[in-house]
């Protein structure tokens, strides 16, 4: 089986114009099996968040799912008053629960299936139609589960026969996971299955040290199976939403089993909130200021990866874990008082790592605001050298010197109209090294294949959030799509 990740696809509700929305808008409520989950160094994901969604008009899906939810813990918690309350007519609820809602031993979640349970799922229904909404419901996914023979078998008793009953009997389109999950597992067996669950071994991933099993919540392949058992159907059933989704199908999930490692080593920078309290800023993954790279950690999340940080100086050790390694603007001196810079053990360490397969990112900046001397002697074992100069300037308001529009055909550049990149040092380049995009004959960008690995390299940290939407950015940049394509060619190592 090929499995194909599934992009969700978020714009923002002020593009309602006049009053009026542009599209219909799609409500996730669940639990866990649904929900989204933090991205740093954990592999879990909600089938919720890998759903794929594609208006001809913007849209906005919004996932109310969440962690240990049942239809009573989600109403009593005034988390259904807060979807209802946002509802307008032709916006979709889609409801999935069940996992909760059967745990007997808990009062404050317990729903019995013929009684309680089925009182609020009709709620969720009679509610969701008030407000001239249209509610989908969803029989709940099944467990991992074999016997000692390899037989399959499921758990959740009369939980879904309930969902299927009200269907029928309020005309609310059912989306049947539990019947078409199993048929999944079933088909796929004892071994097969593991990949899309959470079987994971110590020491690989920072949100789980220890490693875990678990057999209900999802990898990202078992995500997006799982999502694309609902779109499929989706489509089987009818269902208007269905001739809204994108048209060219789920993207490959080309990230799946492999980790994205962001330094914050050489790139240490922290600020003080109004409570005193240190915190990391400047291109780390849960900045989402406009110097963070949130956005751009969503991007990479999406390939079915998984991003974390290193904080420590690269060791065989600590980079056995990585399969990309992004080193960004190291600190010079101005930045912070005692900045760790780039030594000949861990460019040795980089080095043979990159040899054995690894692929290192390095995102440079314009003179001035980055350190050279350490960055460049690594960079050099691949053939690249930063220039230390600035090209590019731009302003606030003026962007046309540090537009590109003129690119070669290469992956990273595919449906690619402009990107804005400023204030960039341009690149020297040698053997290996050889030149991805050039403008007027400066190397802008450079790759090097080496040993089984490769290497990467921009005069720019490039991806950070002030630039990659267009609260600052004029319409028509696509810096978020040449991210991806990025991401994906070096996760795919299409070099």
């Amino acid at each position: 089986m090929k499995y194909r990740s599934v992009i969700i696809l978020v714009c923002s509700a002020s593009l309602m114009l006049a009053g009026m929305k542009s599209s219909p808008q799609i409500y996730l409520i669940g639990d866990s099996t649904m929900a989204d989950k933090e991205l740093i160094g954990n592999p879990e994901r909600g089938w919720g968040q890998l759903f794929s969604v594609a208006f001809a008009d913007p849209t906005v899906v919004q996932n109310h799912a969440r962690n240990g939810r049942s239809t009573k813990s989600f109403i009593d918690e005034g988390r259904w008053q807060k979807v209802v309350q946002q509802l307008q007519q032709g916006d979709y609820v889609m409801i999935q629960f069940g996992h909760n809602d059967a745990k007997k031993e808990d009062l404050s979640r317990y729903a019995e299936a013929r009684t309680d349970y089925r009182a609020n799922l009709i709620k969720f229904i009679t509610d969701s139609r008030t407000k001239e909404a249209i509610p989908i419901l969803i029989t709940p996914v099944c467990r991992r589960r074999f016997d000692s023979k390899g037989r399959f078998y499921d758990i959740h008793g009369e939980y879904p026969a309930v969902v299927r009953e009200i269907g029928k009997e309020f005309s609310v389109p059912v989306v049947d996971l539990h019947k078409r999950s199993h048929e999944l597992f079933e088909q796929l067996g004892v071994e097969k299955t593991k990949s899309l669950f959470l079987l994971l071994d110590s020491g690989k991933y920072s949100a789980v040290p220890k490693g875990k099993e678990d057999n209900t919540h999802f990898s990202s392949i078992g995500a997006a199976e799982v999502a694309r058992l609902v779109s499929e159907e989706i489509h089987r059933l009818g269902i208007p939403l269905g001739g809204m989704m994108r048209k060219d199908g789920p993207k490959e999930l080309v990230g799946a089993g492999k980790l994205v490692m962001l330094d914050c080593f050489y790139n240490n920078e922290w600020k003080q909130d109004s409570k005193g309290r240190r915190y990391r800023y400047h291109y780390v993954w849960d900045d989402t200021a406009n110097s963070g790279f949130s956005m751009l950690g969503t991007i990479i999340s999406q390939t079915g990866a998984v991003i974390d940080t290193l904080c420590q100086a690269p060791t065989q050790r600590t980079l056995q874990r990585a399969d990309i390694y992004i080193i960004v603007d190291p600190d010079t001196k101005q930045e912070t008082e005692f900045p760790n810079f780039i030594d000949e053990n861990a460019a040795n360490a980089i080095t043979e790592w990159v040899k054995a397969g690894g692929v290192l990112v390095l995102l440079g900046n314009d003179k001035g605001k980055a350190e050279f001397e350490h960055f460049n002697r690594l960079a050099q074992r691949f053939g690249i050298r930063f220039n230390e100069d600035s090209r590019n300037p731009a302003t606030a308001t003026e962007f046309a010197g540090a537009t590109f529009n003129r690119f070669p055909d290469h992956p990273l550049f595919k449906d690619v109209r402009r990107v804005f990149i400023k204030e960039i040092s341009t690149l020297n380049i040698q053997e290996p090294a050889r030149a991805i995009f050039t403008d007027n004959n400066d190397v802008i960008m450079a790759f090097a294949k080496v040993g089984k690995g490769a290497v990467f390299a921009v005069g720019d940290p490039w991806f950070y959030n002030e630039y990659m939407g267009t609260w600052r950015l004029p319409d028509g940049y696509d810096n978020p799509r040449a991210a991806e394509n990025l991401f994906r060619w070096l996760l795919a190592c299409a070099f």
